[in-house]
């Protein structure tokens, strides 16, 4: 999103630097914001499968809890996929501090509703704030705007930014699940509220004040015919010869992944009677170990093998991994240590492969477009991410209501045919030729 009023150009700053100390202040800012709004989601993830067991009306029927909890995700990738344009437009009529400070409000307002749902009509209404939900994206207008016109210290920013997520988003699962273990399941989501209307005064207090100052209703209908035509720019890209075979592999193997990430903590929590604490663990083991391989072996991996080769050992890695879970859970008898570490290790395999899968697919897809072009690539293929996630919850909890004894297998098998199949579809898609624009 480019906030235009207010931008500091960054003209004579020297390469790579920040302008000013103010700059400088809302960098740090935005970062703390992210480890927060990283932590503050993450507390409720090992949570929310106990939390709907806890409040379904048929707590004894563990189909009528898994199909709850497929809705309840659905239901939140729904508005999470109209919520990234209204946030949008947010940055371009009121500036990057306000924006902010709504996008936590409305944040620290779905984890207040959270914190007190005693109902599933509650729980469902915690995540309707969430369309303002979009801490990142306004993030990635800081860093815009704290930059001026330095793409390197811009992209520097954005790689920060990736770092303090996934700061959060490791201590956040295990926190979470080790406090839902000491007996209340809405003490994660208490603390939540206190921390993102932390980044709420933050915003207001040292976030730029960026934003368009037009005010007449001429320059209003310019400003939403621009974002129309931007919308129209980015589908018109999306269907090049080029890019939708990628895009179609991102959406589908989209699809796959929320299926996965649905069904395992059910059959987790379910089947194999893993605590709070435990799932949340294994949550967070994930998230580090794709912290460490993208730090650490994403680059030279991707030059040896190429982007294109790291999506298809992406593909082939977690159609393998999904029937070695099944396997898995299908013989364990409990939570005992060593299912616990053979869950985690092969959680953290198959995180490994989506991230890989992600991060090739991305790389083809921006490289093959103008450099101007990639941010309106991007901002489609963050649209097919949440348009993918309504559906899959759904399907996987479907499956497992078809399996016997509840078990992992169908829902294992369908993910590893379809990883299967769209490795065959970029195998075919080798010696097509790309066109580069």
């Amino acid at each position: 999103m480019t906030a235009k009023a207010g931008m500091s150009p960054a003209i004579n700053s020297p390469p790579g630097t920040v302008e000013s100390r103010k700059d400088r202040i809302a960098l740090i800012v935005t970062y703390l914001n992210i480890v927060l709004y990283a932590l503050c989601y993450q507390l409720q993830r090992p949570v929310e499968p106990f939390l709907v067991k806890s409040l379904s009306s048929q707590a004894a029927d563990p189909v009528e809890i898994s199909r709850t909890y497929g809705n309840l995700q659905s239901f939140f990738n729904a508005v999470q996929t109209v919520g990234s344009p209204l946030v949008g437009i947010l940055l371009d009529r009121i500036g990057i501090r306000y924006a902010s400070a709504v996008v936590f409000a409305a944040t620290a307002l779905s984890y207040f509703i959270l914190a007190y749902a005693t109902d599933m009509n509650l729980l469902f209404l915690s995540k309707v704030p969430t369309v303002l939900q979009a801490a990142f994206l306004v993030a990635q207008a800081t860093a815009s705007t704290a930059t001026g016109g330095d793409a390197a210290a811009r992209a520097r920013a954005l790689g920060r930014m990736t770092t303090m997520y996934t700061i959060g988003a490791t201590i956040g699962p295990a926190l979470g699940g080790w406090l839902a273990d000491r007996g209340d399941l809405y003490f994660s989501a208490k603390i939540a509220v206190a921390g993102s209307l932390v980044s709420v005064v933050l915003s207001l207090m040292y976030l730029p004040d960026a934003h368009s100052t037009a005010t007449q209703d001429t320059e209003k209908e310019k400003t939403v015919l621009s974002y129309s035509e931007s919308l129209r720019h980015s589908l018109t890209i999306g269907l090049r010869s080029s890019v939708w075979p990628l895009l179609l592999v991102k959406l589908l193997g989209g699809v796959v992944a929320s299926m996965h990430s649905t069904a395992l903590p059910l059959i987790l929590t379910q089947k194999v009677d893993f605590e709070a604490s435990q799932l949340g663990a294994s949550m967070s083991a994930s998230m580090f170990s794709v912290a460490i391989f993208a730090a650490v072996f994403m680059s030279p991996i991707t030059k040896l093998i190429g982007p294109d080769g790291m999506a298809k050992l992406g593909l082939a890695g977690r159609a393998l991994m999904a029937p070695a879970m099944a396997a898995i859970v299908s013989v364990a008898t409990g939570n005992e240590r060593s299912v616990v570490v053979q869950v985690a290790t092969a959680s953290v395999l198959h995180a490994l492969s989506a991230h890989s899968l992600a991060t090739g697919l991305t790389t083809q897809t921006t490289g093959i477009v103008k450099k101007e072009e990639q941010g309106a690539l991007l901002g489609l293929e963050h649209s097919l991410f949440s348009l993918a996630r309504i559906a899959g919850p759904s399907i996987g909890t479907m499956l497992l209501a078809t399996s016997p004894d509840g078990n992992f297998w169908h829902v294992a098998i369908c993910c590893a045919l379809m990883d299967a199949a769209l490795l065959v579809f970029l195998l075919a898609q080798r010696n097509s030729k790309s066109k580069p624009f």
